[in-house]
C-alpha cells in the first residue's frame, strides 16, 4: 500500500486568532451576567404580578 500524503498549505488555513483583550468593551464577569439576568427575570414576575394592578387594565 503507497503512503499518500497530504499537507495543509503554509498559510495557517483552518486557524483562527483569538485576541485575549478588547479596550473598547465593556468587561462583565460571569457572576454579574447571572446577577443581570435573575434581577430581570425577577422584574419579569413581578411586572406579570403587580402590573395589571398597577395600570389598571
Amino acid at each position: 500500500m503507497a503512503k499518500d500524503k497530504t499537507t495543509l498549505p503554509p498559510t495557517g488555513a483552518g486557524l483562527m486568532r483569538f485576541f485575549d483583550e478588547d479596550t473598547r468593551a465593556i468587561k462583565v464577569s460571569p457572576k454579574g451576567v447571572i446577577a443581570i439576568t435573575l434581577v430581570l427575570i425577577a422584574f419579569e414576575i413581578l411586572l406579570h404580578m403587580f402590573g395589571p394592578s398597577i395600570f389598571g387594565s
